[in-house]
């Protein structure tokens, strides 16, 4: 029996995120259904975490354990074939330890979240950012984003849903790229809670529209109050880009 890690790709729009739903249509009920139709056998994958609905991934991991014998290529070519027009796709296969768990054993994970940043909308972008026309303070928002470096309690960007136990997460690496009108938020963590890097940017947002000052976003980690924050964007915006192991 073989444990295999597959590297997905996948524009999450068409799907109700990451995790399998007996009545809606997800990422990884889909993967399940290609998986059988290539292999015979009925698995469930072990996602390195949970995508919402409308989240896209560069880099998505996963495991599962095939009893049957196959080549790597032969597996990713056959999962692909089955997922057909399906906005989803393995970009690579490998064979791994027994021991190795795409979720439990995942060390960091990189997450973007875009901004088309022009008085004009963009076509080709428009699936995978948010546009807003007004000129951004790309150096207010510089300052503020060093703020989440570290151990933080981050109830202030933590939505009311998120089942986490505890609101403390410890923020490795912020940055701020910019690519033509593109404005790139990134954010390196072993676990984020739930909306959480959708409702950071949010906030720096209103720090970039001048709303606030650049100071704002350390006054927020300090009252642990989600309704002082700034809005949760939209899920289209965020990519899962890698996750380290």
């Amino acid at each position: 029996m073989a444990n295999i890690k597959l590297t997905i790709e996948y524009a999450g729009t068409p799907y109700c995120g990451w995790q399998y739903q007996k009545e809606e249509k997800t990422v990884q009920g889909e993967i399940e259904k290609a998986i059988f139709k290539f292999s015979g056998e009925k698995k469930t994958i072990q996602g390195a975490g949970r995508t919402d609905a409308g989240v896209h991934a560069l880099a998505q991991c996963a495991n599962f354990n095939l009893e049957k014998e196959f080549s790597e290529y032969q597996i990713l070519n056959g999962i692909n074939f089955h997922l057909g027009n399906e906005k989803i796709k393995i970009s690579k296969v490998e064979n791994v330890p027994e021991n190795f768990n795409a979720r439990f054993t995942a060390k960091k994970k990189t997450y973007h979240y875009q901004v088309y940043n022009s008085p004009s909308p963009s076509v080709l972008e428009g699936d995978y950012s948010i546009h807003v026309k007004q000129k951004l303070d790309i150096d207010a928002m510089m300052k503020s984003i060093n703020f989440f470096i570290g151990k933080h309690d981050f109830s202030s960007f933590r939505a009311s849903g998120c089942q986490a136990l505890s609101p403390v997460r410890t923020i490795d690496h912020t940055d701020i790229e910019i690519s033509n009108n593109k404005v790139i938020f990134i954010f390196q963590a072993q676990s984020f809670l739930y909306q959480q890097i959708r409702i950071m940017v949010g906030s720096l947002l209103e720090i970039g529209l001048n709303n606030k000052k650049s100071d704002w976003i350390n006054e927020l980690l300090l009252t642990n109050n989600r309704a002082l924050a700034g809005p949760t964007l939209p899920p289209k915006g965020l990519i899962l880009k890698e996750i380290l192991y």
